[in-house]
């Protein structure tokens, strides 16, 4: 990468935002040293996908979360595997999930809603 690009590409990785938001917390979570991730970015991302970066990592929460919801609520299982639950049914708990989610409600709160909202359509 030549020099220019780096400095440039450091200006906008290294911003408060940036750092503070994205980059730290997500070095710390996949336990990758915050230099060695910030390199990682700037070697892998070209200017736009970098600007993008806060925006990007803010967007893909909602889906992160979930993800996680699924693996926690073995939705994966119940629906897809054994199929004890239908696909409508899924997808009208999957939007109240994401209701409670845009709605910044604590992950803890939102799980033990999902697993009552799952005994009702298991009890179905």
């Amino acid at each position: 990468m030549n020099e220019d690009l780096k400095i440039m590409k450091n200006r906008i990785i290294r911003s408060f935002r940036w750092e503070e938001d994205v980059i730290i917390p997500l070095s710390d979570e996949l336990n990758i040293p915050v230099d060695e991730f910030e390199e990682i970015l700037m070697n892998k991302l070209d200017m736009s996908s970098l600007e993008a970066l806060h925006s990007t990592y803010e967007s893909a929460k909602p889906n992160c979360l979930m993800e996680k919801l699924n693996c926690d609520l073995k939705l994966c299982w119940l629906v897809d595997v054994l199929g004890i639950i239908n696909n409508a049914d899924y997808l009208n708990l999957k939007a109240k999930l994401m209701t409670k989610i845009a709605e910044v409600e604590k992950y803890d709160e939102i799980l033990e809603f999902g697993k009552k909202e799952v005994y009702k359509l298991l009890k179905k």
